[in-house]
């Protein structure tokens, strides 16, 4: 049991090292994924031995932006998890730990974007639907605390996180401008570099709850 126990800790220790060696190469060009080769190298370990733990590089990722996603979900479930009762300060809450989250980790939005044209696609289907049922788990949690803290009808919290969400990877994708862009000379040729991320997608929140508190979502009508 014991030697058991080690193993298995031993396994975890290698692969968050292989994982904190990808998030590390990564955050130097978030614009695109660095080899397998290159991530066994950062993490000290043979090329072999990162496949022991990992079918390929997208599937490295899909594990990081998989634990990401829980660290954004769990932040925000503790935003509705405190003060029961008070739904306007953890509405309050919520915008704050959103918006702190998404710009303090950017890279986390850059991986995200990542997701559905590299990653996703270069899963298997196994791993696909893990990855899938580990993503719905978390967010089917964080919803029901808001459907809880807010007195919503189940579901409603679902729609307001995952249309939040959408909002902030629009505008993020619309914001984010390559350092040549941000540097040019003539910055009247590119308008929208004035606005900053952070502070329009606080507001956009801000609008967008009190706007869907007050009427709250409904599910769309199917077609007929």
């Amino acid at each position: 049991m014991v030697k058991h126990a080690h193993a298995s800790e031993d396994k975890e220790k290698r692969r968050n090292a292989i994982l904190g060696a990808a998030l590390s190469l990564f955050l130097k060009d978030t614009r695109r994924l660095p080899s397998a080769a290159a991530i066994a190298a950062k993490a000290g370990l043979a090329k072999g031995t990162v496949y022991l733990y990992f079918t390929s590089k997208e599937q490295i990722f899909a594990a990081l932006l998989s634990r990401e996603w829980d660290a954004f979900l769990a932040t925000l479930r503790r935003s509705f998890a405190e003060e029961p009762g008070h739904p306007s300060r953890a509405v309050d809450r919520f915008v704050d730990n959103f918006v702190d989250f998404l710009a303090s980790r950017t890279y986390f939005l850059r991986l995200d974007s990542l997701g559905y044209g590299l990653l996703e696609a270069n899963l298997s289907p196994a791993e696909f639907r893990d990855f899938k049922r580990s993503f719905a788990t978390s967010l089917n949690r964080t919803s029901a605390e808001v459907d809880k803290a807010l007195a919503l009808e189940a579901g409603d919290g679902l729609r307001l996180l995952l249309r939040s969400y959408a909002l902030a990877r629009g505008l993020f994708q619309t914001l984010d401008f390559p350092a040549h862009i941000l540097n040019d000379s003539q910055p009247e040729d590119h308008p929208l570099t004035g606005f900053d991320f952070e502070t329009e997608l606080r507001a956009a929140l801000v609008e967008y709850w009190r706007g869907a508190l007050a009427s709250p979502p409904r599910s769309p009508r199917r077609r007929k």
